[in-house]
């Protein structure tokens, strides 16, 4: 009944929302079709598993179409629909129908991707509301997105959305705190789709009950987050974050609470910019958590050369569990940001590493120490090239994960290579093209290969 009644206050919302398109003094729709081609040598497991995971070679086609209205100065509201099948043209194939068939085309869902509402300062109070599915990235974005970006990591990059209140009270010019309630279940609870996930398998992996695993288990969680400019050339940004992972397959229910800040540095061509968060907790178990992460880069553009050069020379730490203390976890927890950051390629490479935590969902960044250079070029109008070299290593050796992958005695990662690529070839029409080298060190065992990632997209916005 409950899902039911879901669903109808869902339609009549929707109902309420089309009908009063035709009142709103703005009305802004539109449409993007992005087109990516993926391919993966060696990604997941390195090439280690008896029965390795397949190599992929993939087509991926996500289709929105949205409607922005502005109903007064005060109020307004926002729908998306998405959809992103894919194809496979590698070895690797969905799995469909409770592990019985095997094809090329996964048709995925037609979903509501944002649907929400703004209140803009009610009652003259400094205070803005937006109530509802939303993402927080661009402009709404935390910081770099290191512990808040994406609230449905295991359908990829297909939606990043939240289940949210949030209430930014502006307290004065530049300076502002954001109180925010998030509620994230595995799959769908609360908007209707159309064509479900073929998938029906009960528990684990990435379709359950013929819906799309949208992340590891049921998430709930708050933020109080503020963003505070100091002087033009300081900003600073202290934060809270509660979350709460409920019990399901492999994974345990937890409770962790979250304190950091923010801080960016930027006076001419130099820039300096960091992070730094600590975590405490528990396991319903009674096991304790704490962790420890951060970065801190540097960069300098020189903007007189004809290319524009920007360096950037970073540090990189999230702790690791330590193998002697079986009553307490110092593993850090990426919270709500299983999703690339420094690079894309190891997010994959995890996911044999954090499955016990973290399910079957890459991303679980944890247990790395990174030294990460770049070099940022803007040859020509429209066009920009990131140039990334990373060594990276673990904080904590390993003892209890698969030896035929993991050498659980080596803490040197390994280096990375990635070329990122940039242009803009239109108004409405722009591409990339990503690859990144993976070298293993001894973290890994001996018979890790090298990995490969390739993608390339082209993006069409009306």
């Amino acid at each position: 009944m409950n899902q039911f009644l879901r669903v109808l206050l869902s339609f009549v919302f929707l109902i309420s929302f089309f009908f009063q398109v035709s009142f709103a003094i703005e009305n802004e729709h539109g449409a993007s079709v992005r087109l990516r081609q993926e391919i993966w040598d060696n990604v997941v497991d390195l090439g280690t598993m008896p029965n390795k995971q397949p190599d992929r070679n993939f087509f991926r086609l996500r289709i929105q179409l949205w409607d922005n209205v502005k109903l007064n100065d005060n109020f307004g509201a926002y729908i998306r629909l998405a959809t992103e099948p894919k194809y496979y043209t590698g070895p690797y194939r969905l799995t469909l129908d409770n592990e019985t068939n095997r094809k090329r085309l996964d048709q995925d869902e037609v979903i509501i991707d944002n649907l929400y509402i703004d209140i803009k300062k009610p009652f003259d109070l400094p205070v803005n509301f937006r109530i509802g599915r939303q993402d927080f990235l661009g402009k709404d974005m935390y910081g770099e997105g290191f512990l808040i970006l994406d609230g449905t990591p295991a359908d990829g990059s297909r939606t990043f959305y939240f289940n949210a209140i949030k209430a930014t009270i502006n307290i004065a010019p530049d300076n502002s705190i954001d109180l925010v309630y998030v509620s994230n279940p595995k799959t769908d609870q609360y908007l209707p789709s159309i064509h479900p996930a073929y998938y029906d398998k009960a528990s684990g992996g990435l379709y359950i009950n013929h819906k799309k695993r949208l992340a590891a288990s049921n998430e709930k969680g708050f933020w109080i987050y503020g963003r505070n400019k100091i002087f033009e050339w300081l900003n600073v940004e202290p934060y809270y974050i509660y979350k709460k992972e409920d019990a399901y397959d492999v994974i345990k229910e937890s409770h962790i609470n979250t304190f950091g800040m923010r801080a960016v540095f930027k006076i001419s061509d130099f820039s300096l910019r960091g992070e730094l968060a600590k975590q405490y907790g528990k396991y319903q178990d009674g096991t304790k958590r704490s962790g420890l992460g951060g970065y801190a880069f540097a960069g300098y553009t020189f903007s007189s050369c004809p290319v524009i050069p920007t360096v950037e020379v970073g540090y990189v730490y999230l702790s690791g569990d330590k193998t002697g203390t079986k009553d307490k976890d110092e593993g850090f927890d990426p919270l709500f940001s299983r999703a690339p950051q420094w690079n894309e390629l190891l997010i994959y490479t995890l996911v044999p590493e954090t499955s016990k935590k973290g399910g079957p969902i890459p991303g679980y960044w944890t247990n790395l120490k990174a030294v990460v250079t770049n070099l940022l070029l803007k040859p020509i109008k429209d066009l920009s090239i990131k140039l990334s070299y990373q060594h990276l290593w673990a904080d904590e050796k390993t003892s209890d994960l698969p030896s035929i992958m993991f050498s659980n005695d080596g803490k040197n990662r390994g280096d990375l290579w990635a070329f990122i690529t940039n242009y803009k070839f239109t108004k409405n029409l722009d591409g990339m093209l990503q690859l990144e080298y993976f070298e293993p060190g001894n973290f890994y065992s001996d018979k890790a290969r090298n990995a490969t990632f390739i993608r390339w997209q082209l993006q069409y916005k009306l």
